[in-house]
């Protein structure tokens, strides 16, 4: 019976040392995901904003050269809006733009 309790005691050690880093290694997999998921993220609303930045710049390439204001307040219409309206008002605007060249 001592025989097998002096094979079972370095079994057990050698185990929970496995164990010990398996879970180690776990929380550094969950650390880098996390990290990963963040970017990700971020990635997505960048995405977001030059979707919408690029609907600006169409309905402005749309429109008629002598609607462009001159000075600094030209740049305010390129300039990324969050509200849906002007998302609405540019399609509008595009799409009129694009009957009235089509005819």
């Amino acid at each position: 019976m001592s025989g097998i309790i002096w094979i079972l005691i370095p079994l057990v050690i050698i185990i929970g040392g496995y164990l010990i880093d398996y879970q180690k290694n776990k929380l550094k997999w969950q650390a880098t995901n996390s990290r990963v998921d963040e970017e990700v993220e971020e990635l997505r609303k960048l995405t977001l904003q030059m979707k919408k930045r690029i609907e600006n710049l169409e309905a402005i390439a749309a429109s008629e050269p002598s609607e462009f204001r001159s000075g600094n307040e030209a740049h305010e219409r390129i300039e990324i809006d969050d509200m849906d309206d002007l998302k609405k008002e540019n399609e509008k605007n595009v799409a009129k733009m694009a009957k009235s060249k089509g005819n």
